[in-house]
């Protein structure tokens, strides 16, 4: 009886928070988006374990007693709901085919990536290292990505992420540069956005040297690593965040952003200044009221103009953490000032941080990436 009344639990557990985003609060949303994450990313097999754990209840008699009956009754119809957020997974490929506006490339033929790590491309602080990575099909002249990591800004780490899209992109042939940065609170504003751009200045000056193209550098990134990836991709060669080396070249020419914030000024949904407050805890030194050209000069839909290289925004409708609404206004914002290529993907039923798992949906998504990137190159 336990385990029957255990697996329903735990099923409807997966199936709320796979369908449904409650709790949007630091820290509860972290508990609701790992509970999200596996209900929507994992719900064959999860749904598989469901129907085990009920087959084991029954042989131990569980099916004898009303409140054993009702628990494998709960646990079977949660299995067919996770099946059913697997088929949303499984039908992520359609969402971003429509978005590209063209059919989805075959799985490049994959192999195992390798990196020359630790590479120092500033003295400033220990954080200022990147790693390269290369696959079989990476040869001299490759196209060149940096990838910036997520974390919300205090956190994260180049190791930690990107390991499925690095893996998708060396396969195409790309020489993928994932790199660290300062973080916040003990960092203040501007100094990971500055880290990021004379990231992208060493792999200009020096990316030739490990078979890289510096004429093409294209930039991705999830979550806050989007952020950074998007504004430093709308600010090529600004000043404010180049001190020291005014003269690099910044330009990039493609951006991919996943789950990104883009308005560091926005409200959140409910009308509340939920991410206003963190990002003054964490990022800058005056409220919004007090330096607003600070906070819209950090922000990439502020900062979207005619210039703007192709992009391609990936977000989940389902994400507890950076409202989906923040996608929708930058890529709203950014198609009416630019005629370059803005492509939008809104996946159905993932939540924040989906690539974290190697997911139908991750998979996807990663190859549906590398078909911008290439087209972009």
């Amino acid at each position: 009886m336990v385990l029957a009344v255990g697996s329903a639990t735990a099923g409807v557990l997966l199936n709320l928070f796979g369908r449904r985003t409650p709790w949007r609060r630091y820290p509860w949303y972290l508990a609701g988006m790992a509970a999200g994450l596996g209900g929507t990313e994992l719900g064959a097999p999860l749904a598989a374990t469901q129907v085990l754990a009920g087959g084991l209840a029954i042989g131990m008699g569980a099916g004898r007693s009303r409140v054993g009956a009702a628990g494998l009754a709960v646990a079977a119809g949660t299995a067919a709901g996770l099946v059913g957020l697997h088929r949303q997974s499984s039908a992520a490929a359609d969402v971003l085919q429509q978005a590209l506006g063209e059919p989805q490339d075959p799985a490049p033929e994959y192999g195992k990536p390798w990196a020359t790590r630790d590479i120092r491309y500033h003295d400033d602080a220990p954080e200022q290292r990147l790693d390269i990575w290369r696959g079989t099909a990476t040869t001299t002249g490759a196209p060149v990505v940096i990838y910036v990591h997520g974390g919300s800004w205090v956190g994260g780490s180049k190791r930690g992420q990107g390991a499925h899209l690095i893996t998708e992109l060396t396969a195409r042939g790309w020489l993928c540069v994932s790199v660290d940065y300062r973080l916040g609170p003990r960092n203040r504003w501007p100094s990971m956005i500055v880290d990021v751009k004379r990231a992208i200045a060493w792999v200009r000056a020096n990316i030739a040297t490990y078979g890289g193209d510096p004429g093409f550098v294209a930039i991705t990134g999830g979550s806050a690593g989007a952020h950074l990836a998007g504004l430093a991709a709308l600010s090529a060669n600004d000043s404010r965040f180049q001190p020291g080396f005014t003269d690099a070249d910044t330009t990039i020419q493609a951006a991919a952003l996943l789950y990104g914030v883009y308005d560091l000024t926005a409200l959140n949904d409910d009308g509340r200044p939920r991410l206003r407050d963190y990002v003054r805890k964490v990022l800058f030194d005056a409220d919004l009221l007090d330096d607003e050209d600070t906070w819209r000069g950090a922000s990439p839909t502020w900062r979207v103009d005619a210039d703007a290289p192709p992009m391609f925004v990936v977000h989940g409708d389902r994400d507890e953490i950076v409202s989906v609404t923040q996608a929708r206004r930058f890529v709203e914002r950014a198609r009416a000032v630019t005629r370059q290529r803005i492509a939008y993907a809104e996946l159905p039923y993932a939540h924040h941080a989906f690539d974290l798992i190697g997911s139908a949906r991750t998979k996807a998504t990663v190859r549906a990436v590398g078909q911008f990137l290439d087209a972009a190159r």
